[in-house]
């Protein structure tokens, strides 16, 4: 009778772990697509781990929006969400950050990120901007309550224009 209760245990305990095993292979493969770590070959571990950093974070919560928006976007002039996530970020994150987040597949994060440096006067790799310059990856902006449909390139000209 032990015998058997031991070994039902065991195999639960097995398809426990192969469970958890699959899960943590998913979420390293969303870190990856992320850019939260580097690509490289999947180390399983018995619990998956939680996002690195803040940074992390909030990269990945910026990464979802599909727009880029000013401050305020409606009549009540409430903070959107992407800015206050934008702020955060120029807050905490360095120049070498900032100048890797550049190179992020999403859109939107490219565009704040560019953005961030340029707030926090912090060098911007010339090699990155020169990539962001002939992005012609399409991104909506919205401006005030009309929506532009844009590209990357047009809205870091628009940025640079405004700095000047």
């Amino acid at each position: 009778m032990k015998l058997r209760m031991l070994s039902l245990l065991s195999i639960i305990l097995a398809l426990g772990v192969r469970s958890m095993d699959i899960s943590a292979k998913e979420y390293h493969a969303m870190r990856v697509w992320t850019k939260a770590v580097p690509e490289g070959p999947y180390i399983p571990t018995p619990m998956p781990l939680a996002l690195e950093n803040r940074l992390d974070s909030l990269v990945y919560h910026l990464s979802h929006f599909s727009v880029v928006k000013d401050v305020f976007i409606n009549i009540n002039d409430s903070f959107t969400p992407e800015y206050s996530i934008f702020e955060e970020i120029q807050e905490i994150a360095n120049e070498e950050e900032l100048n890797e987040l550049i190179n992020h597949e999403s859109p939107v994060v490219r565009i704040y990120a560019y953005r961030a440096l340029i707030v926090n006067d912090m060098n911007l790799n010339c090699d990155y901007e020169l990539n962001l310059l002939s992005d012609t990856t399409c991104v909506d902006f919205y401006a005030g309550s009309e929506v532009i449909s844009s590209t990357v390139q047009e809205m870091i000209q628009r940025d640079i224009v405004n700095v000047q």
